[in-house]
């Protein structure tokens, strides 16, 4: 098994970031769709981080028991920064538009949504969210260091396409640190 089994599951993460890119255009006309567009957005980060985790769990078995992959194939290991980093950005996104959106002011008047601070409290849930994951992709970017270094004293790894696969998940890591960044 490598990391090339995340690559349908990292569609769903990916997908629901455009939710929260999409939510303050939408809110402009109507933000009952907004609402639902980031509601669903959650529901798809939430859905394939699960599974991206579970396969996580199976790949880290895979290198305890086998070592890391031979060859070219020993960049797949950087592979999984790309779902912690995009599903770390897509949280923030999605915590910033339940910021702009909630409370709502139509609805039950006992309802949850309508409570003051509901909108800043599921901020700060997703921010720690992010924070979570993105020491994940700390602990997995120490991996696929310590791994490719194992690797390179064993052989010398010829350049080819599959250098290309390092390119997304480091990228993802990095639009995660910058917003952090800018903030402080």
């Amino acid at each position: 098994m490598t990391t090339i089994w995340l690559l349908p599951v990292v569609t769903l993460i990916v997908g629901s970031s455009a939710g929260g890119v999409l939510a303050p255009a939408i809110q402009v006309y109507s933000p009952s769709y907004a609402l639902l567009t980031v509601t669903f957005s959650a529901c798809m980060v939430a859905i394939g981080f699960t599974l991206t985790f579970m396969l996580f769990t199976i790949y880290v078995l895979r290198l305890i028991v086998y070592g890391p992959p031979a060859g070219a194939s020993v960049l797949s290991v950087f592979l999984p920064l790309g779902p912690s980093g995009q599903a770390a950005y897509s949280l923030l996104k999605l915590g910033s538009a339940f910021s702009s959106l909630l409370p709502l002011d139509y609805g039950d008047p006992e309802g949850m949504l309508r409570k003051p601070g509901m909108g800043e409290t599921i901020e700060v849930i997703c921010v720690v969210g992010a924070l979570v994951l993105w020491s994940l992709a700390s602990m997995w970017i120490v991996i696929a260091i310590l791994c490719l270094g194992h690797s390179l004293r064993r052989e010398r790894v010829a350049f080819r396409l599959s250098f290309w696969g390092i390119v997304f998940p480091n990228v993802r890591i990095l639009t995660f640190l910058l917003p952090l960044w800018w903030r402080c």
